[in-house]
């Protein structure tokens, strides 16, 4: 093959950087990361859930974080499904 006369045209590349995916579940929303740290998911009311992460830390412990998500239990668990 011939080389090119002008190699190095300027041509800017395009990197493209993985953003972040967030799953939003009614007014709450977090990284798609955390779907394998969920521990429990349970319905309070007839459109109240609860969703409950344990998060490890060093030395085997865990932070554990609650979030009401006003949303039903079918529907949540649906949206989860998907990650």
């Amino acid at each position: 093959m011939k080389p090119r006369k002008y190699p190095y045209s300027g041509k800017i590349r395009i990197i493209k950087k993985e953003l972040p995916r967030f799953v939003r579940l009614g007014d709450f929303a977090f990284n798609s990361n955390l779907v394998k740290h969920i521990d429990k998911i349970r319905q309070v009311k007839p459109n109240e859930t609860l969703i409950r992460f344990k998060i490890p830390k060093l030395f085997m412990t865990y932070e554990e974080e609650t979030f009401k998500v006003r949303l039903r239990i079918d529907k949540v668990v649906k949206i989860l499904n998907q990650y």
